[in-house]
């Protein structure tokens, strides 16, 4: 089990161990599913150290703002975000622009954008401002700009849409930022969704949005949203996307089927027929099949992993705090602190390298890498696989000399990696050669 405490105690000058209790349903009002009352609390041994012992980066962590012309920006010094602050506002400013103008919809208000240093989900989350990964180790994906145009057509859609259904949401974000993660060909996308047998029957993708696998999800309703728009244009498209609302049936693909009708004179049903028809005549890409099978499978083994290993990213026990309370109520070291074990990082940078080597089109090495991976999360972290156990030597070797690993590109006996020193967010490029089981640096 997994809890999460966001800020309940102040330790200060409470420096030592504490025993605590954690009670839920105090007074017992929860008889269906909870017969034993018994079971309703739990006793932790809780060390508070003292403040002094945190390493320089945390104990000097401070929030940072920039603005630009569309967006507050704020970061944490000391990070990769702090480092890149320039470019990275130059990239705020581009991504918002593309989402104002996908949506021709002029911003009503500046947008608070939080860059954190540390994975969540897939990479960020919207609510009244945005909150985005970024970091060197990034291991959730390489799609910066895509995930922060996507966050900020989730913000920007609220000015015409307030009410809109996640399903449409979803889609319209995916459809702004020009493809998930990435730029892509949707329709095409789409229509390797179906060939792939991996299409869900829009109702029950409607009605049941997130608990679909996320990329299959995300992409069809973009899918459908693009068809949509092509077949009867935006200005329609904005009108039909703003009025539908979940109270407008009890279900929302019923509240979809009724805005159908109303604004295209078609029954969702008869709108999936035409669409299925449309994506079937369009010609087949075998290397957008094999993109989407290595893509799907990508995600699916990084959340496995986040799941075992970084259960506080995963999306259904991921923090996800109030952005303003970040810089209200907590320590901005809460946004750099991760797990960082061994473990972590050697199949941080796998999974980070079978990204890289997927979006360069080579789909073996990628899902070579993501077997390796596998492995390691079926056997309890063991690293009995010969290409993990490399990558694990490599971490431990330069762990050892006071390194931060940060990126691993290995192709066979030569390693490029990416590291940073303790304390500094400043990356150095370094060069290794395999010599028997050991990796000596090259450079």
């Amino acid at each position: 089990a997994i809890g999460l405490f966001e800020w309940a105690w102040d330790t200060t000058d409470n420096v030592g161990e504490h025993l605590v209790h954690v009670i839920l349903d105090r007074f017992d009002t929860v008889s269906v599913g909870d017969e034993n009352r018994d079971n309703n609390q739990v006793m932790l041994t809780v060390a508070v150290h003292d403040p002094l012992e945190l390493p320089p980066n945390e104990r000097n962590a401070t929030w940072v703002t920039a603005e630009t012309d569309c967006c507050n920006v704020y970061v944490v010094s000391g990070t990769a975000a702090y480092r890149d602050l320039p470019d990275l506002l130059v990239k705020v400013e581009t991504a918002v622009d593309l989402a104002a103008s996908r949506l021709e919809e002029e911003l009503n208000r500046k947008i608070d954008i939080y860059l954190v240093d540390r994975v969540i989900g897939q990479g960020g989350y919207a609510g009244n401002a945005v909150v985005i990964s970024y970091l060197d180790r990034q291991y959730a994906s390489q799609g910066f700009e895509q995930v922060l145009t996507h966050e900020a057509v989730h913000i920007i859609d609220r000015q015409f849409a307030p009410d809109r259904i996640t399903f449409l949401a979803e889609g319209l974000a995916v459809w702004g930022s020009g493809g998930h993660y990435k730029i892509e060909n949707i329709p095409q996308r789409a229509a390797a969704l179906v060939a792939l047998d991996q299409y869900i029957p829009l109702a029950q993708l409607i009605d049941d949005f997130y608990p679909i696998q996320h990329e299959i999800g995300y992409l069809e309703s973009a899918g459908f949203v693009s068809y949509l728009i092509d077949t009867y244009g935006w200005p329609r498209f904005k009108q039909f996307y703003a009025d539908v609302a979940a109270s407008d049936a009890p279900t929302m693909s019923q509240a979809m089927d009724l805005n159908l009708q109303q604004y295209f004179g078609i029954t969702l049903a008869q709108a999936e027929a035409d669409w299925l028809a449309y994506l079937a005549i369009l010609p087949q890409d075998r290397n957008v099949l094999i993109d989407l099978q290595t893509t799907i499978r990508y995600f699916n083994v990084m959340r496995n992993y986040q799941r075992l290993y970084d259960p506080t990213a995963y999306f259904l026990t991921a923090w996800l705090p109030y952005p303003g309370s970040l810089k209200t109520e907590g320590n901005p070291s809460d946004l750099t602190r991760h797990p960082d074990g061994e473990v972590n990082v050697t199949l941080e940078v796998m999974l980070q390298a079978a990204d890289v080597a997927s979006r360069a089109g080579d789909y073996n090495k990628a899902n070579v890498l993501l077997d390796s991976v596998t492995r390691v999360l079926e056997n309890d972290g063991v690293f009995i696989d010969p290409l993990a156990a490399s990558y694990l030597n490599l971490v431990r070797s330069l762990t050892n000399q006071g390194y931060e690993v940060q990126q691993v590109l290995l192709n066979g006996d030569r390693a490029e990696v990416k590291v940073n020193g303790a304390n500094t967010a400043v990356l150095t490029q370094l060069t290794l050669t395999l010599f028997g089981q050991n990796w000596v640096l090259s450079n």
